[in-house]
């Protein structure tokens, strides 16, 4: 176990038993007389659990347990007292103490609530990170939130999902076309087909490579060239005003077929 435990008592029989009762548990134990030494202990070492004197004459054991919160919140501070102290002992649990126990105590019951205090401290931990990750998140998602709705982010968007030439647009997100704001009622090929040109527009796209784009397949010049030629021309008898005078998809002798605007 990497539990480690600071006993904090004047009493040399008091730190004996305790280091007894805890020492075959596997917890890392450290043992001081004083308050002094407490103080100093607790700035060289992280402690998940203090057992703790309260009457410690020059740094009394309210000091120590302020002191300790302080550097570390979650740690578990056990107050052993006496019977006739037991109204300090109340006094330090509304200070943050997990528990106290009467002096001598036995060592089941020094375990008992040794455990019950890690485990407590391990709840408190586990907690606190949980709700570290949960802020994280949230401000991520919230960065997330401002850059969406930022102006620039819209342009973007808008820019990668719109694709416009002249009076034709193309809302690659539905998959649709308008010309001079009428829908086009294009199959899948048509649509990919077209795409392609105007993105390339004004340069001519060969048959081959709007065969392996539009269609995703793959053949030789005159495979491509025949394949291709039938689908531009059942295209342009939905785009073009004359399909036997084409304006806006045209052919260029040797390159293959590009769009244009004008």
């Amino acid at each position: 176990m990497d539990d480690h435990i600071l006993i904090i008592d004047d009493e040399a029989s008091i730190r004996f038993t305790l280091e007894r009762a805890l020492r075959r548990e596997g917890y890392a134990l450290t043992a001081v007389a004083s308050g002094r030494e407490a103080l100093q202990k607790l700035t060289e070492t992280t402690y998940d659990l203090l057992l703790l004197d309260l009457h410690l004459g020059e740094v009394n054991g309210l000091q120590i347990l302020h002191a300790a919160r302080q550097r570390d919140e979650d740690v578990v501070v056990i107050i052993l007292t006496g019977q006739g102290s037991l109204e300090t002992a109340v006094e330090a649990l509304r200070l943050g103490a997990f528990d106290y126990l009467f002096k001598p105590a036995l060592p089941d019951v020094i375990r008992q609530r040794v455990q019950a205090g890690l485990r407590k401290r391990q709840r408190a931990r586990q907690r606190r990170h949980i709700l570290q990750q949960i802020d994280a998140l949230r401000r991520a998602l919230q960065q997330l939130d401002e850059e969406e709705n930022s102006p620039t982010h819209a342009m973007a968007q808008e820019n990668g999902r719109f694709l416009r030439s002249g009076p034709l647009v193309i809302d690659r997100h539905h998959r649709v076309v308008t010309l001079y704001g009428d829908l086009l009622d294009l199959t899948t090929t048509e649509f990919d087909l077209l795409a392609c040109l105007v993105e390339a527009a004004p340069q001519p796209v060969s048959a081959q490579i709007l065969l392996q784009q539009a269609l995703k397949l793959d053949g030789d010049k005159f495979e491509a060239r025949e394949t291709i030629k039938w689908h531009i021309h059942h295209l342009r008898r939905k785009i073009e005003p004359d399909p036997t005078q084409p304006r806006f998809i045209k052919t260029v002798r040797y390159k293959g077929y590009f769009w244009s605007s004008e």
